[in-house]
């Protein structure tokens, strides 16, 4: 084999290896021109964050006509993607950019996108459990360049890089396949177009050559051992060999399922141990127009961390809510700290749940919730996402949300979950045990009144099943298992309601909840539905 024809058959394997990686440089048509018109700077953002952006987002942010745009659609991207979106530090943002900084430095190179394959991964990922490097091996029909392998052990993926042109710029290591010379001048083709290398001659190819050294073909492979003994003696050493070339054969198959899948991820992500609660979110009139909305909680004192002191058990839950708009600005936040105790004892045999509850005013809107929880023993935390749209509850007859209470009673002084003269502890889970009653709260605004502001209603509830009863071996279609209309008459267009559904007739299931208020002076009616289940 001749000197020439050793650097074409390598300059193939190389164009082979690289081009995937070179063909998907542009994600979508036209992202490469998109880049052009956009500042150094921002183009290196941009390629840190490209992993973590679909096609739709990448051709957004980079077809946002201005820098002040494009800096404002990534503080609302940073938003959207907050780990803890009930704090102000955003954790994924902070390591994002750690990675970024660091590919730069260790696996840094010229070209776009600034760092080699390396680099990627490390952004993609982070730092595998095991980096380590293997020299270059030259053999009579195999040639292998000097690479590194990374392996992630939670991920349990290997991926293998190789240094193609002995420079220190790495690319990944991808098993070599046979094609056309054909196909192989077009990959190379579009390598070049890519990086601004000059066009390789098509004469320069021989299609039998290069069949010949993708094949991969080694000899030392065929069983040339006649001995029976011997073969038998190199049994065990065989099979082991076998079941650890599949495990590594799997673990490299998991670096094209996890950069389909999971594309990124990021510490926080491989926290397993998140602490579990049950939230709800209801609105209620806060006056001049605003909305009182109440994030309620119910944390399982079962997850929390109980420690004595001065003779007490005891567990501290913080709570956090931070609000955004729909543009993703930050609109209000609040806070408040709960727990329980017990006297003696060394196990907690309180209730099974903690409530909690952590109010803001709003104006009538669509807003996005973040909510976070954090044992303070433990140090567990919870981190969760909702979306509300709080409409106005001020203009004619309108209904709150209806509450799910554990208990209401009456009280005569001031109280945590106040509702007028009645506590309603909140209870999210929406969950009730037959026999005990389910318990709820709302309230009624916009009631026409007359001369002596008297105000008439009618308040009518039904409980319709959303799991079948189950009658021997079939399920039975029930349409209504609860329903009950009673009228009613109160001072003034804003009224309160407690009621209380006896179980007896219901069942072990989901059910929903219809609540419908008709103003007897002006016929008109107004309707709210919540769901919850029946637990045996």
């Amino acid at each position: 084999m001749t000197r020439r024809t050793v650097m074409t058959v390598l300059t193939i394997i190389l164009a082979v290896h690289c081009a995937g990686a070179a063909l998907r440089a542009e994600d979508f048509k036209g992202e490469n021109d998109l880049l052009r018109k956009i500042e150094p700077e921002e183009r290196l953002t941009y390629f840190g964050l490209r992993y973590s952006l679909n096609n739709y987002e990448k051709r957004h942010y980079l077809s946002t006509p201005t820098r002040k745009e494009r800096d404002e659609w990534l503080e609302r991207y940073w938003a959207m993607n907050d780990p803890t979106p009930a704090t102000r530090e955003n954790e994924r943002r902070i390591e994002q950019d750690l990675r970024v900084r660091i590919a730069r430095s260790k696996f840094g190179m010229k070209k776009a996108p600034g760092w080699d394959k390396r680099g990627e991964c490390l952004i993609r990922w982070g730092w595998p459990g095991i980096r380590s490097s293997f020299p270059a091996n030259i053999g009579f029909y195999r040639m292998l360049p000097p690479g590194e392998m990374w392996y992630y052990y939670r991920l349990d993926m290997t991926i293998l890089f190789h240094d193609f042109n002995l420079n220190g710029i790495h690319i990944f290591a991808i098993e070599p396949q046979v094609m056309s010379a054909r196909e192989t001048l077009d990959k190379m083709r579009a390598v070049a177009e890519y990086s601004k290398l000059m066009p390789v001659e098509e004469t320069q190819f021989n299609q039998g050559s290069a069949l010949m050294a993708l094949k991969n073909f080694n000899p030392d492979n065929i069983n040339y051992i006649a001995s029976p003994d011997v073969r038998a003696q190199l049994a065990t050493t065989t099979f082991e060999n076998v079941v650890r070339q599949d495990q590594l054969r799997k673990s490299k198959n998991n670096f094209f399922k996890y950069l389909e899948e999971k594309p990124t991820i990021y510490s926080f992500e491989m926290d397993e141990d998140l602490l579990p609660i049950a939230f709800d979110v209801t609105s209620f009139s806060g006056g001049d127009g605003k909305i009182r909305t109440e994030v309620n909680f119910e944390v399982p004192t079962r997850e929390l961390r109980f420690e004595r002191r001065d003779g007490i058990l005891r567990a501290e839950v913080g709570l956090s809510v931070l609000v955004r708009d729909i543009d993703m600005k930050e609109i209000a936040a609040a806070s408040e700290f709960t727990g329980a105790s017990q006297e003696g004892g060394q196990i907690f045999e309180g209730p099974a749940y903690i409530p909690g509850q952590v109010a803001v005013t709003l104006e009538p809107g669509y807003y996005r919730i973040g909510i976070e929880i954090r044992d303070l023993k433990s140090g567990r935390m919870g981190v969760y996402r909702t979306n509300v749209e709080l409409p106005p509850l001020h203009e004619g007859l309108a209904l709150s949300d209806i509450l799910f209470a554990s208990t209401i009673t009456q009280v005569d002084e001031t109280v945590r979950y106040q509702k007028g003269n009645l506590q309603v502890v909140p209870h999210p889970l929406h969950a009730y045990r037959i026999p005990y009653p389910l318990i709820f709260y709302f309230e009624i605004y916009g009631l026409d009144t007359d001369s002596e502001d008297m105000a008439l209603y009618s308040v009518e509830y039904r409980v319709v099943p959303v799991t079948k009863k189950k009658k021997g071996l079939t399920l039975k279609d029930i349409p209504t298992a609860v329903e009950s209309r009673f009228e009613m008459s109160g001072f003034g267009p804003s009224q309160p309601q407690r009621l209380e559904i006896a179980t007896d007739n219901l069942w072990e299931g989901s059910f929903r909840l219809i609540v419908t208020v008709m103003d007897r002076r002006t016929r008109e009616s107004v309707e709210k539905i919540a769901n919850f289940s029946i637990l045996e």
